[in-house]
């Protein structure tokens, strides 16, 4: 197992003992995570005390790089200054 899947498994906590992770990222203070029961969805999820999936992202759309996790960081944060905002 890779060094990033053990990590996850770690964050994940209870949930990662009863569900198999496909493939994961983490990134700058994000978790990107296909779950082998739903391999058609990234789960992206702020890392906190506790797993929370915030978003979700087809995985036909996703690109395992760190100019794609960035966008999408960088999307997130603008939905979270509009709400702020309204």
């Amino acid at each position: 197992m890779s060094k990033i899947k053990k990590e996850c498994y770690q964050y994940l906590g209870n949930r990662g003992v009863y569900q198999s992770i496909k493939r994961c990222a983490k990134y700058n203070n994000m978790w990107f995570i296909v779950f082998s029961d739903y391999p058609d969805d990234v789960e992206i999820s702020f890392i906190t005390y506790c797993y929370e999936c915030y978003d979700e992202i087809p995985t036909s759309v996703m690109k395992w790089n760190k100019s794609f996790y960035q966008s999408i960081k960088d999307k997130i944060d603008l939905e979270k200054k509009l709400k702020e905002a309204a």
